[in-house]
């Protein structure tokens, strides 16, 4: 099977990258840098009309939205356990990773990037204020959904590796998150896996 894995660093495709990691997947990482606007650039267009990444492609065939391309790797890679078995908590799963990618990478996009959804400078304050005061709602609920758990459900899954890049991305717009240990130390156990090292520290040449 041929993957290729278009990423840029401190991106949500970071979560991609970790699960290919975990799942044992030989693939190939092609850097898309959005600080430089790679994404829209022709020649990536032309590979991914959407212009954004995690990317995917597998044999030809490209696949996006990280809840799809993290459900194939676990799908895909059954022996790694990147998802619960049981059929309830599967679709609690799949539920997490719809609520990461829609009810919370949201907020941290607008309080990354207020141009995209304001021309007048004026009010960029008052959208990042909001934007990090709804980041803050979601994780409060976030955190009583990790109190007094190791990872999401009773092993790691694909839902820790998207969660970590939520959380990574909130320390890198300045919010301070100490308030949720639970969180935290979420967190802090995923940095001590290999896989997350790798991703980390792989920056293009």
């Amino acid at each position: 099977m041929d993957i290729t894995l278009y990423h840029s660093p401190g991106a949500c495709s970071m979560a991609t990258y970790i699960s290919l990691l975990e799942a044992g997947a030989v693939f190939d990482v092609k850097f898309i840098l959005l600080k430089n606007n790679d994404q829209t650039s022709p020649d990536y267009a032309a590979i991914n009309p959407k212009k954004k990444v995690p990317f995917l492609v597998i044999d030809g065939k490209g696949l996006s939205e990280n809840i799809a391309m993290q459900t194939w790797i676990a799908e895909t890679y059954p022996e790694a356990n990147l998802l619960p078995s049981d059929s309830w908590k599967h679709k609690q799963a799949l539920s997490h990773m719809g609520w990461f990618g829609s009810g919370i990478h949201q907020h941290l996009t607008r309080h990354f990037k207020p141009v995209k959804f304001c021309a007048d400078t004026n009010a960029h304050a008052d959208i990042k204020e909001k934007a990090r005061a709804m980041y803050m709602e979601q994780l409060a609920l976030v955190e009583a959904e990790l109190m007094g758990k190791t990872w999401f459900f009773d092993h790691f899954t694909v839902c820790d590796s998207y969660f970590f890049w939520i959380y990574d991305r909130a320390l890198t717009e300045g919010f301070d998150l100490s308030e949720f240990k639970s969180c935290t130390d979420h967190y802090n156990r995923m940095r001590e896996r290999e896989s997350v090292q790798k991703v980390l520290t792989h920056k293009p040449d």
